[in-house]
């Protein structure tokens, strides 16, 4: 039995380092890291500022009836400023790491 247990616990170490398991374990929480800081800088800087540029403030609630159904058209809109909130955010960020470190973007190449 004890020989099985260290015949499973190596298979499983080589796993590991074979796969890189940990590299990407370490990418996966940094990228949820990243996600929240960019998060943060969406919803209180961006959005506040394109708040100011839109009309009222129940314009996501807004629908588009058609027949029995209403689409909720401020939702869809919502989520489409978000999303390129994020992204100009994301590149920003980016452009601005590659500015300050070159050498990066030479190694990759």
């Amino acid at each position: 039995m004890e020989k099985e247990i260290k015949r499973i616990r190596d298979e499983f170490i080589t796993f590991i380092k074979s796969f890189g398991i940990i590299g990407v374990a370490i990418g996966i929480v940094m990228g949820q890291a990243v996600a929240k800081v960019i998060n943060v800088i969406v919803e209180g800087l961006v959005m506040p500022i394109i708040g100011l540029l839109l009309p009222g403030d129940k314009w996501q609630e807004a629908v588009l009836p058609l027949g029995r159904v209403a689409i909720k058209i401020g939702l869809i809109i919502a989520a489409l400023i978000d999303f390129f909130a994020v992204s100009l955010v994301v590149f920003f960020t980016v452009r601005y790491v590659f500015k300050i470190y070159p050498e990066t973007v030479k190694k990759e190449a």
